[in-house]
């Protein structure tokens, strides 16, 4: 009898990622065989997301190109689009099946993740409880929760038995996480002390949820230093209509503080622009501000008007022409603050994680590419001296 085959397809962000991962574990426990693309499975789960109308475009894409292949896969498709838009998903031909976020969270129950990238990322808490005023997703995941100590601790030991030497922890809302007595801070410390050899990294956190024993945490070189903390708007008056839970000022500090305790730390922003209401003042604020702070890199989004979050949003809108000028001018400004990172660590040694023959990642989040991968393995942490041709970032032999 022939093995069944499946291959699950992810959009969006690390948390769909686990996801999927802890999909994959599932599957491979029921005996099914995993492949690499639709054309060579039996079953296509597409995990999809819909943070932004870019994210349902891709999420839309991937599933209508597994549904156009001839004699295809049995399309399952799932994650925030699927809870979002159910209907409209059902309605493409070719789909077989839509599961709700019930029903992913069902599937998935108890597994840990069989990830397929050189660093695992772990999913340690779902949901979100506030209300950002332009935010759907986290009504679609629902209320805040974590995943029990004992159960985190438990899939940390078995990724390190597996080969893993970086563990990415994640959660929709990461510094939310609280089992019982034990916050964040208190599961990192917990996870440091069974980390032998390996490193953790925090996936995106929200400034407000950064407490101080999480930035004293951050002096331990098991802990990366790197940090994705979303700002959104350098506009008081914006974070506010945004529904954040901090401002300015206090985001300032908060990355004063971590830098203080680790000062190599690269510390990545989010940024939207064109929220309704952003005036050229608003966004001169935001461009100073970004100016004043000592940021790696930004992720910058272009304002995205999700369904149901019209109410919150209200606000006179922000011509195109000039949201496409203003995401032109934080990206040039990325480019720039990432260069001058990176020109801080050039001949320096840095351990990094091999991801494949041909490139590495190291602690604080610059990517190399190898001139030499010492007959390491993808996974193999190693120390590897950085230099630079052209733009990019060189890793060799110390």
């Amino acid at each position: 009898m022939k093995q069944p085959t499946a291959t699950v397809l992810t959009a969006g962000c690390r948390l769909n990622q686990s996801e999927s991962d802890a999909l994959r574990h599932r599957l491979a426990l029921q005996g099914v065989m995993l492949v690499d693309s639709p054309e060579r499975a039996d079953a296509c789960y597409i995990n999809t997301c819909t943070v932004t109308a870019h994210a349902d475009r891709s999420s839309m894409q991937m599933i209508r190109r597994a549904c156009r292949l001839e004699g295809g896969p049995r399309v399952v498709v799932l994650g925030c689009l699927a809870q979002r838009s159910p209907e409209q998903v059902r309605r493409i031909a070719g789909v077989d099946e839509v599961w709700d976020n019930e029903r992913k969270q069902a599937e998935i129950a108890g597994i840990g993740p069989a990830p397929l990238r050189s660093r695992a990322i772990l999913k340690v808490q779902d949901g979100c409880s506030r209300q950002c005023s332009y935010c759907i997703v986290s009504g679609l995941r629902g209320e805040s929760r974590s995943v029990p100590t004992r159960r985190v601790r438990e899939q940390f030991e078995g990724l390190l038995a597996s080969g893993f030497h970086e563990v990415v922890l994640t959660g929709l809302n990461l510094g939310t996480y609280r089992d019982g007595d034990t916050t964040l801070a208190g599961l990192l410390s917990g996870l440091l002390e069974q980390c032998r050899g390996a490193r953790i990294r925090l996936a995106s956190i929200e400034p407000d949820t950064f407490d101080e024993a999480l930035t004293a945490l951050m002096s331990d070189t098991r802990v990366c230093p790197h940090l994705h903390i979303p700002l959104q708007s350098g506009d008081d008056a914006l974070l506010e209509k945004m529904n954040r839970q901090y401002r300015v000022a206090d985001f300032r500090r908060l990355v004063e503080r971590i830098l203080k305790v680790r000062p190599e730390t690269n510390v990545g922003l989010d940024v939207i622009t064109g929220f309704p209401g952003e005036t050229d003042e608003s966004f001169h604020l935001t461009r100073q501000f970004l100016a004043e702070v000592p940021v790696g890199y930004l992720h910058v989004f272009p304002f995205s008007l999700r369904p149901g979050t019209e109410e919150a949003c209200r606000g006179e809108p922000v011509p195109v022409s000039a949201v496409r000028e203003r995401v032109g001018e934080l990206r040039a400004f990325s480019d720039r603050r990432r260069q001058e990172y990176q020109a801080r660590f050039i001949g320096m040694v840095r351990p990094a994680i091999v991801e494949t023959s041909r490139t590495a990642l190291t602690d604080n989040y610059l990517r190399l590419s190898l001139t030499c991968a010492a007959n390491l393995e993808p996974r193999a942490l190693g120390d590897f001296r950085i230099g630079q041709e052209g733009s990019g970032l060189t890793g060799g032999p110390c």
